[in-house]
């Protein structure tokens, strides 16, 4: 019996541990994402442990995978930090973007049921009242949600999965161009001709509103951040 509970326990321990991480990684992306924790700021193991309340190995395997995801920067001696928001690196993502959720938005369009229309519409319709508070963090989630509602129709989850891990890197600098009354006016004119082109079934359409959002963010900001050699000097 004894045996029998240590097998047992040992793959309990091991269904738990991926959780542990998956909850660790979601709590630090979200506040490195809301920009709670600005560019540059140390991640050291043990007070993220004491943070969360895990051990120091959950920890370093979360701050590998938000590494893989852009980010968090570990340098050659081991120390983590939150990655800085840099030119090159807004146009390496926004590129990805505008070639996966291009195609994603192409691919759901053609086939959203009236059902997610509907949805959408009234994801629009919430959009619409948070940009008129400009309630940044409402607004972006929201956003998600709307994509979310298109790209999911398709039925590629690897191609959203991919879509929405590339999203979600981008929120800081997402946040960055929601920054006055105007720009949250001309994302949400955007996202009118989304849905619009969602409710046609018209997939070239909508893979062109996300295409021309996506450039303008890239002007947008592409002028006002450093280059990653800068942010290294």
């Amino acid at each position: 019996m004894t045996a029998v509970a240590d097998r047992l326990g040992s793959v309990t321990q091991l269904e738990e541990r991926p959780s542990v991480e998956r909850r660790v990684a979601a709590d630090l992306r979200d506040l490195i994402v809301r920009g709670r924790l600005a560019e540059g700021t140390p991640l050291r193991h043990r007070e993220l442990a004491g943070r969360f309340g895990v051990s120091p190995t959950p920890v370093r395997i979360v701050l590998g995978m938000l590494e893989r995801e852009g980010l968090v920067e570990i340098g050659r001696t081991g120390r983590a930090a939150v990655s800085r928001l840099t030119r090159e690196d807004l146009e390496e993502v926004y590129a990805a973007r505008l070639g996966l959720e291009g195609l994603a938005a192409r691919l759901g369009a053609a086939t959203v049921s009236d059902a997610d229309v509907a949805r959408m519409r009234g994801l629009l319709a919430g959009l619409r009242e948070f940009a008129r508070r400009k309630a940044v963090d409402e607004y972006l989630a929201t956003r998600w949600e709307l994509h979310a509602a298109c790209y999911g129709a398709a039925g590629r989850e690897r191609l959203l999965a991919e879509v929405e891990r590339l999203f979600w890197r981008a929120e800081r600098y997402n946040r960055l161009i929601l920054a006055t009354s105007v720009r949250f006016r001309r994302s949400l004119s955007h996202y009118r001709e989304f849905v619009a082109a969602c409710a046609g079934r018209d997939g070239a359409a909508a893979e062109e509103v996300i295409h021309a959002s996506i450039r303008w963010g890239v002007e947008l900001l592409s002028g006002t951040l450093p280059s990653e050699g800068d942010a290294a000097s």
